[in-house]
This record gives structure tokens, C-alpha cells and sequence, in this order.
């Protein structure tokens, strides 16, 4: 490691200690430039992912108290303390809050989502996510920003925001610790944790962003820890996503329906900016059409004999984006 490696090294480590438990980003934000004026090389990467772990936004399941970041464990105030997983995620599920021993989509089907998206069949979307993401933070000016992605998965939509929109700090929540070690894993930029949507271990206020693909939500948890301003930008179906494969399945074809617009629009701490329809007909081969129908609930609809019969199929891919903002009188 050259001179300049070393002194990033040396101040990270300075500053890690004697920062408080919870940062003020625009003091992150000055570290990350003295870094970046010292020419960090590719070989010192690793250490641009120290920022995320000096930005304790992780709260503690038992007390709720922020989590400190530590060489292979979160600890707390009051002592508890998670290990990091080899994969490099923490898991913050406690066990009884979960209703199933492994909640959440089994590894199987995460493995056949995450080699579906890695096809760009759905890249349509993240280019919409991502200018959602971009226009809700015009005003950053320069700051680094928070983004959880909730529900993350595997964590493909998490790291692909990571190529187009450089300044986020990413943290990913997803129920399934399956899901969970696969984009811990497959990102090293992003910050991995086990946990349930309905009691998200986040500190009140952490995120500039929330984003939530195809995930539940529990409003009044969205609204906690957004910071003030903050935005949430979710996607669901589209009223025909996949319309022609759930033909193959029910004799009557009933369109997607969802009442989380209405439950936006009738809570007064917040605002609805904007929804809009992201739609594509794709025509798949065999083979991704399989993996397709893998990846989703309809996996279960189908038999082998009925998945060998599959042909080229077209099919509609049909997303709602919803761009929702937290009243400042909200708080």
C-alpha cells in the first residue's frame, strides 16, 4: 500500500473512533473528498465501503438503540451484540418475532430471480427507478444520501442503484436470510440485514429514500424512519404484469389490484408526487420464460409436464412506480 493508501487507511480509522454514534452526513461527506483528493487506488477500494459502516443507521431488535459498526460485530449501548456473517451481513431478526422458522422466498426461488434480472429483461425498470431516485435528490447537493431499499432480495435492484447513482449510500433489509446472503455476497458496497418489514431495525429519521420493489410495507414504519422530506419510491404490478402466463393457470384472468395508493392518499403525513406506468411486452424464449415463472408464486401453478409443454411465449411486464414524499409537518 502506497503513502496515499496509508494515510486514507490511517484517517479512517482516526475518525471512526472518534466520531459519535450517529453521524452528520455533511462530516462524512468532508471525509469522503479529503479521500477522494488523495487519489485512493483500486486497490484500497475496500475501504470506500468503510463510509457505510461509519453511518450507523441499524437499530438494535431487543432495545432499539443505535447499533455501532464494529471489526466483526454490531454492539449496541446496552450490550447486545450480532455477529457479521461471512457473507457479511447481519442478521437482526429475533426469533420470535418470525412466524415460520425460514420466512421469506426460499433459496431456490431467489436464485432464479436473481438469474432472471441478471438477463436485463427487467433493466427497463431500474433506469425508471433510478431517475425516480435522481429527481428526489436534485437538492443533496452533493451530500451523501441514505437509500433502504426494503424488501431488497438478493439485492439486484439494491446494487444496480450503486452503478447509476454513485453518491447513495445503500442499506438493504430483507426478511429472508437466504436472500440476504446472496446480495451481501454479491455487493460489498451496500449494508445487509435480516429483518422484518413491520419492525424495521433502522433508527427513527435514517433514510433520505426508501424504496420498496415488490416488497409489503408497513406505512407507519416507512414514515418513522424517513428523515424529514424524505421520499419513498415503490413498485408494484401493473394491473396486467404477466397476464398471459396467469391465463395458463386460472380460467379467468383477474387483474392485479393493490389499495396502497388509496392508503397513501388518505394518510395525511403524506404526499403523493406522482404514479407512473412502466410497461414493455417482451417476448421470452423457453428458457427464460421457465425462469420467468420460477421466480414468482405462478412456480407453483405450473407441474413439470405443464412447464415442458411451455413455447416462446410474449408477455406483458407492466409496473406501477409510486413516488410518495413525507410531509414536513408530518414530524
Amino acid at each position: 500500500m502506497g503513502l496515499n493508501g496509508q494515510m486514507s487507511y490511517v484517517l479512517l480509522r482516526v475518525y471512526s473512533k472518534m466520531l459519535s454514534t450517529i453521524l452528520q452526513f455533511d462530516f462524512v461527506t468532508l471525509l469522503w473528498n479529503v479521500l477522494k483528493s488523495l487519489n485512493m487506488s483500486s486497490k484500497q477500494a475496500r475501504f470506500g465501503n468503510y463510509l457505510n459502516f461509519m453511518i450507523n443507521i441499524l437499530s438494535c431488535p431487543n432495545c432499539k438503540s443505535v447499533l455501532k459498526n464494529e471489526s466483526n460485530a454490531y454492539r449496541c449501548a446496552n450490550g447486545h451484540s450480532f455477529d457479521r456473517a461471512k457473507q457479511g451481513y447481519v442478521n437482526l431478526l429475533l426469533s420470535n418475532h418470525k412466524k415460520t422458522s425460514d420466512p421469506g422466498d426460499n433459496k431456490n426461488m431467489i436464485l432464479a430471480r436473481e438469474e432472471f434480472l441478471s438477463l436485463g429483461h427487467y433493466d427497463f425498470l431500474i433506469d425508471q427507478i433510478s431517475k425516480n431516485i435522481d429527481e428526489s435528490l436534485e437538492d443533496s447537493k452533493g451530500e451523501k444520501s441514505v437509500l433502504l431499499d426494503l424488501g431488497c432480495g438478493s439485492g439486484y435492484y439494491t446494487r444496480s442503484l450503486s452503478e447509476k447513482n454513485k453518491e447513495l449510500v445503500k442499506v438493504g433489509v430483507d426478511i429472508s436470510k437466504n436472500a440476504v446472503s446472496i446480495a451481501a455476497k454479491n455487493d460489498k458496497l451496500s449494508t445487509y440485514a435480516v429483518g422484518s418489514a413491520f419492525r424495521l431495525p433502522v433508527v427513527d429519521d435514517a433514510a433520505d429514500i426508501v424504496l420498496n420493489v415488490f416488497s409489503p410495507l408497513d406505512l407507519t414504519e416507512i414514515i418513522r424512519v424517513l428523515k424529514m422530506d424524505g421520499y419513498l419510491v415503490k413498485v408494484i404490478p401493473g394491473p396486467d404484469h404477466m397476464k398471459e402466463i396467469a391465463e395458463l393457470v386460472y380460467e379467468n384472468f383477474k387483474a392485479h389490484s393493490t389499495t396502497i395508493i388509496d392508503e397513501i392518499e388518505n394518510d395525511v403525513r403524506l404526499n403523493l408526487i406522482a404514479t407512473q406506468s412502466v410497461d414493455k411486452r417482451i417476448l421470452f424464449n423457453v428458457a427464460d420464460l421457465k425462469q420467468l415463472i420460477n421466480m414468482t408464486p405462478y412456480k407453483y401453478k405450473f407441474n413439470e409436464e405443464a412447464l415442458n409443454s411451455l413455447t416462446e411465449m410474449s408477455v406483458t411486464i407492466s409496473f406501477i412506480i409510486v413516488k410518495v414524499q413525507l410531509k414536513a409537518t408530518s414530524l
